[in-house]
């Protein structure tokens, strides 16, 4: 028997074919069900001949692992599984030939566009974690890709808002144009009745406790620039360069999560290196939604693609678990196993000092992990794993022997 879905009343100009704009922005806070519904037209919209749908984000390590399980979920629920072929990175309707590929824009070599740009008869593209992208040409030169004269043409960007300083917010927020791009936002409380009552007496929680921050993870509230007690943008910008120079030193450093579910905890992975003048430098952010195998795998893979001598892990969570996994792939890397003692304010200022005396340097952009830096209140809330495993990292290799705050276990 097929299923019945019923949506929530704002999604409903999405499933308009042909659609009223080219562009469609979804905004939503955590609980929204925005990645849920766009998810579901996508499947619906294979059902269609002729489409090619360019799903991506801006980093995308295995769409396998991180994306392709939600749509297998949701063609389950819809009781379709007989028509699609699933591989490692595409879904394709056995019925009509149109598809779905998964892609990253951001690869290890560089920005994607120029392969992204040479898939033929690309439909409708996809932005999934829209934030992430702060390059606007980056986006625009996708965009101008999609052009297929046969179908209607779809440029669908998902996220959480961010910041108002973001080009998204400027050019689909700020000067809204309703005949250009349909904006679509919802919360968790027009989703209430898909969501558990632990997330709902969690979001009334953090609104007694933070209603700032209860009004930007679960309301979408956009953020100014100026919102943290630490980093700013523009202290983060003065510090980017797009070339790193000859290290001396680079050290993978991990704040690991426990469990891989929705509700997870994000596990942070830096790749962070030194020059010969002590100054510090941010490589690469492997950041993600993992399993400990995964996270692992990862962590031992970035020591020999960087060769790196060692692996910064933080312990708190899982205790001797955390060495074990590593030990899994990697037999002889060298892991430290840090201890916090002291509060979250104690552990980042003198990381945070070095970026203030031009010691820190990031090399590219890190949308993700800057953002989490700029939000950073340590007095409010946990802090981001991205910032714990950076500030990890930078300790062991710029602080480590003036400071005397973590247990250091070798």
């Amino acid at each position: 028997m097929e299923a019945r879905l019923e949506l929530i009343d704002s999604y409903k100009p999405l499933f308009i074919n042909p659609p009223d704009t080219r562009y469609f922005l979804v905004t939503g806070s955590r609980g929204s069900g925005k990645s849920y519904t766009v998810n579901l037209f996508l499947l619906n919209l294979t059902y269609e001949s002729g489409h090619i749908i360019l799903f991506t984000r801006y980093t995308l390590v295995s769409a396998f692992i991180s994306i392709i399980p939600e749509f297998i979920d949701k063609i389950g629920i819809l009781g379709k599984a007989n028509d699609f072929d699933i591989t490692q990175s595409e879904i394709i309707n056995k019925k009509t030939g149109s598809k779905i590929l998964f892609r990253g824009i951001k690869t290890s070599s560089g920005v994607n566009t120029a392969n992204l740009k040479s898939i033929s008869g690309v439909t409708t593209f996809v932005l999934e974690e829209a934030e992430e992208l702060v390059d606007e040409d980056v986006f625009d030169r996708i965009d101008l890709s999609v052009r297929d004269k046969n179908h209607p043409n779809r440029v669908i960007m998902i996220m959480n808002p961010s910041f108002k300083s973001h080009w998204i917010y400027n050019r689909f927020v700020l000067n809204h144009n309703k005949n250009v791009c349909t904006h679509i936002h919802t919360t968790y409380l027009d989703n209430k009745s898909n969501l558990s009552n632990s997330f709902i007496e969690q979001a009334e929680r953090v609104k007694s406790e933070n209603l700032h921050r209860y009004e930007h993870l679960f309301l979408g509230k956009w953020l100014d620039d100026a919102e943290g007690l630490l980093w700013n943008r523009l202290m983060i910008d003065r510090c980017r360069i797009s070339q790193r120079p000859e290290l001396v030193r680079i050290v993978v450093s991990i704040d690991p999560a426990v469990t891989a579910s929705l509700e997870s905890d994000e596990t942070g992975i830096t790749i962070l290196g030194k020059d010969s003048e002590g100054r510090g430098y941010l490589l690469e952010d492997l950041s993600g939604k993992y399993s400990p195998n995964e996270w692992s795998k990862v962590a031992t893979q970035a020591v020999k693609n960087w060769g790196a001598d060692c692996i910064v892990a933080e312990k708190n969570q899982g205790g001797d678990m955390v060495e074990s996994m590593i030990r899994q792939h990697d037999k002889v890397t060298r892991v430290i196993l840090v201890t916090a003692t002291k509060g979250k304010y104690v552990r980042a200022e003198p990381v945070y000092s070095m970026y203030e005396q031009n010691k820190v340097f990031h090399v590219g952009t890190f949308p993700i992990l800057e953002r989490q830096m700029i939000s950073f209140d340590p007095e409010k809330g946990k802090s981001p794993d991205r910032v714990d495993a950076l500030v990890w990292g930078f300790t062991e290799l710029l602080l480590k022997k003036e400071l005397n705050f973590a247990v250091w276990i070798d």
